[in-house]
């Protein structure tokens, strides 16, 4: 198999850690983001969406999408479990995934109408970055509660629901300048101790 990926892209790094949590290693091919590849027709017939991660499979086909590939590769080696051990926990652990997810998705977007660094980029409109806001204030408290006093989002154990959300707390954060759950004394602290981890490094 080979990766098809980016060294700073949150989604990129959400696999990055992942492999190096399980302690796997697969070629990695990295892209550059601002070539224009990844909206090359080539590209294209890799991953329709111009995105990146993409797993190539050893049969020659493509599997797009962070979570799916992680998904993906957690069936194939088990151990150490990142998805929980009981059709409950891995539940569970999807459902708070899930929640890190759209909220990915609806940080990006209300900081596409409200950062500074995508003022040139296009028309920020900013009664729609604080409806954005809003929404993304809403998931950050919801997994607060989530975490509650455990030391990870799903409970005493490191999933797949950490490694979703890490990235997008580490590039709010250290990329773009943003207090990102500074409000949620938590998730907050939960970042502090994830970011100590050797696979946070990567």
């Amino acid at each position: 198999m080979k990766l098809h990926t980016n060294r700073t892209g949150a989604n990129c790094r959400r696999v990055a850690i992942y492999l190096a949590e399980k302690g796997l290693a697969i070629e990695a091919v990295h892209l550059d983001l601002s070539s224009g590849e990844l909206k090359t027709p080539a590209f294209r017939a890799i991953n329709p969406a111009g995105l990146v991660p993409v797993l190539e499979l050893d049969d020659g086909s493509y599997l797009p999408e962070s979570t799916a590939i992680i998904e993906y590769l957690e069936e194939l080696h088990p151990e150490p479990c990142l998805i929980g051990t009981t059709p409950r926990h891995r539940a569970h652990v999807r459902a708070i995934e899930r929640i890190a997810s759209d909220l990915g998705v609806l940080t990006i977007a209300a900081m596409q109408h409200t950062h500074p660094y995508f003022a040139a980029r296009l028309k920020q409109e900013p009664s729609v970055g604080a409806a954005l806001q809003g929404l993304v204030d809403q998931h950050l408290t919801t997994l607060e509660r989530h975490i509650g006093d455990f030391p990870f989002l799903a409970g005493e154990w490191l999933t797949i629901a950490d490694i979703v959300l890490f990235p997008l707390f580490q590039t709010c954060r250290e990329r773009m300048g943003v207090p990102f759950g500074a409000e949620q004394p938590r998730l907050s602290a939960w970042y502090d101790r994830f970011a100590k981890r050797p696979s946070a490094q990567y």
